[in-house]
């Protein structure tokens, strides 16, 4: 795959990360949002019910579009990473801590620096932060939530919609456009139908770079 030598050892770092967290999941890189469209999740990793992105900041990358990526992916996956290179961190004090307690280490950014919640989805490069309880991930907990359902549909091409409306018998006029077609489905499937559903046809489907295609048979 293209990319500096920075971007492409980050990257490995990160498909070794998520190897660990999720080991019964296919990684694919450089999924499109929506289909097609110019923000592209880095690197992710389709499980049978849940799809992780990860977004990578290299030494040589900016954060200027992160809120841009942020909100785009935060809308189709069920959880999102930044991974970072270290330049992209700052220390972090809040008002209240005596001057003997350590500071926080955030990414530096406007939606994560000083914001509590966003801590456990960032990981820095090559030194990473201490993982204590604050920053602590649970694969299985942290994965339930479900994202939009309309955005997570629409991460699959047009033949993959019509295979999972027969799946779920939606029915869908062979002249059916992606968006009436995912307005029907988002109606009359349930929302662990619909995560399923992306994630067997994702976990499938043929990219430039991923691991081999996984056939899922029946549902979870």
């Amino acid at each position: 795959m293209a990319g500096s030598s920075a971007e492409r050892e980050l990257r490995d770092f990160v498909v070794s990360r998520l190897r660990e967290l999720f080991p019964t999941a296919r990684i694919v890189h450089e999924l499109n949002v929506a289909g097609t469209g110019s923000n592209r999740i880095d690197v992710a990793a389709v499980t049978r019910q849940a799809i992780i992105g990860v977004e990578i900041k290299s030494e040589k990358d900016t954060l200027k579009r992160l809120d841009e990526q942020w909100d785009a992916f935060s809308k189709c996956c069920h959880f999102v990473f930044v991974a970072a290179h270290e330049k992209h961190f700052a220390e972090y004090r809040e008002p209240w801590m005596s001057d003997g307690s350590p500071s926080e280490i955030d990414l530096n950014h406007p939606a994560f620096l000083g914001v509590y919640r966003r801590r456990r989805h960032c990981w820095r490069y090559p030194t990473p932060i201490p993982q204590y309880w604050s920053r602590a991930f649970d694969p299985f907990k942290d994965v339930r939530l479900q994202p939009r359902a309309s955005a997570l549909l629409g991460l699959l091409w047009r033949e993959e919609l019509c295979d999972e409306a027969r799946r779920h018998s939606v029915s869908v006029g062979s002249r059916a456009t992606r968006h009436s077609m995912i307005c029907e489905m988002v109606w009359r499937m349930t929302g662990r139908e619909i995560a399923e559903a992306v994630c067997r046809q994702l976990r499938q489907r043929s990219f430039a770079e991923a691991d081999t295609p996984i056939a899922d048979e029946g549902g979870a």
